[in-house]
């Protein structure tokens, strides 16, 4: 089952009902765009003030990603639950981490309780919520960056999420898109003005 991209008013329906050991991974998903799978591993040895240090267990890639400041303080106050080296300790296993299943069935559980259909929320779900406000605030190269792509084409469903199941899904394109649609072409087509102009400067 594909996950689906969840709008800020979803967002915040879920986070109004969680608590802080279960929102807590949603949101730093929502903030590094990490799989839920790295952020249940993640130690406290991992992050240094805002900073994320990790390495993708689906790609083996080492990456950095930055905290927002929000997080950063509810991490600070969940320091005391979580004394070991692991941010999420299992509840279950001594001495284990927290299970990506386990986030799964309590985001499923926070849905019902937020009366939000379930239909293609995922903890994957919260990886796009960042794909599409990081395309918002730094364009489509940042997100491939974030999101270590090696395909834009991968990260367009990512960026462009709203566009295809969320809040713009319905909306037919304006005027007003069109920079917003040249900027993602010229990043997938790897054209820049400033890239153009070196490239005559060196034909001359």
């Amino acid at each position: 089952m594909q996950s689906r991209y969840l709008d800020p008013r979803e967002v915040a329906a879920l986070r109004r009902v969680c608590r802080p050991a279960i929102w807590l991974p949603l949101q730093i998903a929502i903030d590094t765009g990490l799989r839920v799978g790295d952020v249940a591993k993640l130690r406290w040895d991992d992050i240094s003030g805002r900073t994320v240090r990790y390495t993708a267990q689906k790609t083996g890639k080492e990456g950095i990603a930055y905290l927002s400041p929000d997080t950063a303080a509810l991490l600070r106050r969940w320091r005391p639950y979580s004394p070991d080296g692991w941010l999420f300790p299992s509840p279950s296993r001594r001495g284990g981490h927290l299970r990506r299943q386990t986030i799964w069935k309590r985001v499923k559980a926070a849905c019902a309780r937020a009366g939000l259909n379930p239909c293609g929320v995922s903890p994957h779900s919260f990886r796009k919520v960042y794909g599409v406000t990081e395309y918002h605030r730094h364009g489509i190269a940042a997100v491939r960056a974030g999101l270590q792509h090696s395909d834009i084409a991968t990260t367009e469903i990512y960026a462009l999420a709203d566009w295809s199941t969320g809040e713009n899904a319905n909306r037919p394109l304006l005027r007003s898109d069109l920079p917003r649609i040249l900027r993602y072409m010229a990043a997938w087509l790897d054209f820049s003005p400033a890239r153009t102009k070196s490239n005559k400067t060196a034909e001359k």
